[in-house]
C-alpha cells in the first residue's frame, strides 16, 4: 500500500538529502504495509525505532548542510525538525506502553513528510541556488 509516492517535485538536487529523502518514503510505505497486511503490531515498534534512528541521522546531514551554505534560517529547520522527533519519540512511548497505533500514524508521517520537503526543505535549496547564482 503505497501512502508517499516520490516523485521530481520532491527533488532537492542534493543527492544524499534526495537519497535520504526517498528511503523515509519507503519506510512510510513499509509501515503502511504492515497496516495493510495485519502485521501492524508486530512491525510499529521496529517500523517506529528505524524512522526515528534514520530521520535523527536525516536532520544531522541536513542541518549541516544549511550550517556549510550558510542558510539564515536553520535554526527555525532544526527546530521543526525537533518537534517531529518529539512526537515520534511520544508516539513509541505510547507503543512501548501497550497503546494501539492506528493508521494515523502512517498518514502523519506521510503528510510530514511530504509538507517538510515542499515547504521547508525547499527554502534552502532556494536559498544554495541563490548562492550559486551570485558565485
Amino acid at each position: 500500500m503505497t501512502i508517499a509516492i516520490w516523485n521530481s517535485r520532491y527533488e532537492t538536487g542534493i543527492e544524499i538529502i534526495d537519497a535520504q529523502h526517498q528511503d523515509l518514503f519507503a519506510a512510510v510505505n513499509q509501515l503502511a504495509d504492515s497496516f495493510h497486511e495485519g502485521r501492524a503490531q508486530d512491525q510499529t515498534g521496529p517500523s517506529l525505532d528505524f524512522l526515528i534512528r534514520y530521520t535523527t541521522e536525516h536532520f544531522q546531514t541536513e542541518e549541516q548542510h544549511m550550517r556549510e551554505i550558510g542558510f539564515p534560517y536553520w535554526m527555525e529547520h532544526a527546530e521543526e525538525h525537533t518537534r517531529l522527533l518529539e512526537k515520534a519519540e511520544a508516539l513509541q512511548a505510547d507503543h512501548a506502553l501497550g497503546k494501539v497505533v492506528t493508521m494515523e500514524l502512517v498518514i502523519f508521517f506521510a503528510d510530514w513528510l511530504k509538507h517538510h520537503i515542499n515547504d521547508v526543505d525547499l527554502q534552502y535549496v532556494e536559498f544554495l541556488k541563490e548562492q550559486r547564482r551570485e558565485d
